[in-house]
């Protein structure tokens, strides 16, 4: 089928229109990337500072539990038995001075 010279006319009245929409094609597929990375972006930022519930813990771990005062290291050394002894003989004094706090020296 042989070209016409009304469809070169009408071509390239039409060439005008067709590279926009190229262009717009073009820029459009830029565009979605550039906000999709954005997105992506985004979506890190947010799991990052996230608070996430502990992992149930596993075969290698257990939890650490709360000591009860004067256990530790003490209580396998085995000198708490001295340490009772000690305190058993000696009790805490304490002093109490009425003016102790109430006097303030500005001289230096």
């Amino acid at each position: 089928m042989p070209i016409r010279p009304i469809d070169l006319q009408t071509l390239l009245m039409q060439m005008s229109q067709v590279g926009r929409e190229q262009a717009a094609e073009k820029e459009g597929v830029i565009l979605q990337s550039a906000m999709k990375g954005g997105a992506d972006q985004k979506r890190l930022a947010e799991s990052k500072e996230a608070v996430r519930a502990p992992k149930a813990f596993e075969d290698g771990t257990k939890e650490v539990k709360d000591r009860q005062p004067g256990s530790g290291m003490e209580n396998r050394r085995g000198s708490k038995h001295q340490d009772e002894a000690e305190t058993e003989e000696t009790p805490d004094e304490v002093v109490r001075d009425p003016t102790l706090g109430n006097r303030v020296d500005l001289s230096g």
